[in-house]
């Protein structure tokens, strides 16, 4: 169904009309390219609810599987509360309410904030981005329900909805939200979304998503502070990261490091001072190896940043301080 480049720049999809024996679409690898192939449907038996996508790294396959699990953790219900509010109707639903109902769902910004009906969706709908794909409606609710209650200034413009055949409607879109974390990271995507439809039920029966920037990128700018001048060293350490800059890393912790050693040094020395030897045992002993070790890092470092900042140098940290 769907066609994604190495870099996700185009997405180009093949167009027909379902039917219970007419065959189903498959993605392959070719020429670094995710393309599509037609399959039989028992081909697609082992297709699962859990299928991954194949253009997506275990890496990142990891990130969206811990998102799903932070976002139940710190979701409080939210998401299964949003699941339960979808109002799918027990008959047949025609082409033009399809269309509206899908509309209906844009308008609340239904696949980041959880809102919307979903009325439309078969229960078993298939979902599916540059990460992974399973079935379920309540659990794409329950998911997008969790994570949008962490989002803030939520922008979601959608300026195509085409038909390009009577059992398909594209989207295209670009969104952009303030994560409620800390560091209160800007996410921001463009892409597009294929609503599959099933005219025979009345129901959407597949949701692809695919975005016009690589998924690595979208994951790093979980790690990059909103703000263009970070106003803590938490900020700054993640700005760095962001930037794989290891030296802008170890300059930004290297106070916390500091005032973490200071205490296990002092308990260190009352030891010597009463038994004449270091901490016991050999994790209190690492402990205490690496607190001196940390304690005059971080001493010669401060040292170094304030050489440089009195003589009008780098600092280390590109500037953040």
């Amino acid at each position: 169904m769907i066609s994604i480049n190495s870099n996700l720049r185009c997405t180009a999809f093949q167009r027909g009309r379902p039917s219970p024996t007419s065959p189903r679409l498959q993605r392959v690898t070719k020429r670094g390219q995710v393309c599509v192939t037609a399959t039989n449907k028992d081909e697609n038996a082992a297709s699962t609810s859990g299928r991954e996508t194949a253009d997506t790294g275990v890496g990142l396959k990891a990130v969206w599987y811990a998102a799903e699990t932070f976002g139940k953790i710190v979701g409080g219900g939210k998401g299964a509360a949003a699941a339960a509010e979808t109002k799918a109707t027990a008959s047949k639903m025609s082409r033009e309410e399809i269309l509206a109902a899908i509309r209906s769902d844009y308008d609340s910004k239904y696949f980041v904030s959880g809102q919307g009906d979903m009325a439309a969706y078969a229960p078993d709908c298939e979902f599916a981005d540059p990460f992974v794909a399973f079935k379920g409606t309540d659990r794409f609710k329950q998911n997008v329900g969790n994570l949008g209650g962490m989002m803030r200034d939520i922008k979601l413009d959608v300026f195509s909805f085409e038909e390009p055949s009577p059992d398909q409607v594209v989207t295209r879109w670009r969104f952009s939200c303030i994560l409620d974390l800390p560091w209160k990271p800007l996410l921001a995507a463009a892409g597009s979304t294929t609503h599959v439809l099933d005219l025979a039920s009345g129901r959407v029966v597949r949701h692809v998503e695919a975005w016009d920037v690589e998924p690595s990128k979208v994951v790093a700018q979980l790690f990059r502070p909103a703000a263009k001048v970070p106003s803590n060293a938490w900020e700054t350490f993640l700005l760095a990261a962001s930037d794989g800059d290891g030296k802008g890393m170890w300059y930004s912790v290297s106070p916390l490091v500091v005032k973490l050693s200071l205490p296990v040094i002092a308990v260190s020395l009352v030891h010597k001072l009463v038994t004449g030897e270091g901490l016991p045992g050999v994790f209190l002993g690492t402990v205490e190896g690496l607190s001196y070790l940390g304690f005059v890092s971080g001493i010669f470092t401060q040292v170094i940043k304030f050489a440089q900042g009195m003589q009008g140098g780098e600092t280390g940290t590109g500037g953040r301080f």
